[in-house]
């Protein structure tokens, strides 16, 4: 009898230290995902105290400093303001699409990572289509207020988005068009095989545009898209597409449309997540 009970025991002790050993790991991973929200908390909250100092050393008016800018980043290429939002931010270029994604300005490793012209651009914004990369957050950090632009209100109150270059000049950048695209390079070309396929490409910008605007694209033109993921965390990615005005600005009226598929032609490759 005495052997019956020490053996009752010693299995009652096994099933007792599994569900001990359960318990630990669900509190493990419990911790674990705390740890991680915390971390990418405190690395957003470090990003957002960074950028808003950076604007204040070297874009405190209507100027910006890119000599300071250049001592701390020489692949600086620009900085882009949208009035009354987080966007007060610095543009990068360099020899990939990766980098960028998870560094700040600085070159330090962060999540909110740096606005960047894609590497396929000249980085003047002397082609006809140059197109910027940057994450959007829920909060409205980084491009985050660039979602707002599926709201044809928005785009009444935010018509231009201003650009400024290291040569001392500053460009307008008209918004004509928001419109949802496929994550893939061909849904966004930043070359064209001639005006025709620039234009055909505008075309396409308009129909799917959440709103409609009175700014005209000729082939003479260059515009700017800023991409950035979804809003709602689908595959595809929001295009926010401007023309540049060489001198003023304008003032743009737009009323909604239906926001309809991308039809622009795919390739493999897939486009960094903005």
């Amino acid at each position: 009898m005495k052997r019956k009970k020490r053996r009752y025991r010693s299995k009652a002790d096994i099933i007792t230290g599994v569900l001990y050993g359960i318990l630990a790991l669900f509190a493990l991973a419990a911790l674990y995902g705390i740890g991680r929200g915390a971390y990418a908390l405190m690395g957003a909250t470090v990003g957002n105290h960074y950028y808003a100092s950076l604007a204040e050393r070297a874009a405190p008016s209507d100027t910006v400093d890119f000599a300071l800018l250049a001592k701390e980043n020489p692949e600086v290429r620009g900085w882009v303001r949208l009035a009354n939002t987080s966007i007060d931010l610095p543009l990068v270029k360099t020899t990939d699409n990766d980098f960028y994604l998870n560094h700040r300005f600085d070159e330090k490793k962060n999540k909110l990572g740096t606005p960047f012209i894609d590497a396929g651009n000249v980085g003047d914004f002397s082609d006809r289509h140059t197109v910027i990369y940057g994450h959007a957050l829920s909060s409205g950090a980084m491009f985050g207020s660039l979602w707002e632009y599926e709201n044809p209100n928005y785009f009444m109150r935010h018509p231009e988005i201003q650009l400024f270059l290291p040569d001392g000049t500053t460009k307008t950048l008209a918004v004509f068009a928001c419109s949802r695209v496929d994550g893939v390079r061909g849904a966004i070309p930043i070359a064209f095989s001639g005006e025709g396929a620039f234009l055909s490409f505008i075309d396409n910008l308009n129909e799917t545009s959440a709103f409609s605007s009175n700014i005209k694209i000729t082939s003479s033109d260059r515009i700017v898209s800023f991409c950035v993921a979804l809003p709602d965390g689908g595959a595809g990615r929001l295009l926010i597409s401007c023309k540049i005005l060489e001198n003023g600005s304008v003032t743009t009226h737009g009323e909604l449309t239906e926001l309809l598929p991308d039809e622009t032609a795919q390739q493999p490759e897939e486009l960094p997540l903005g």
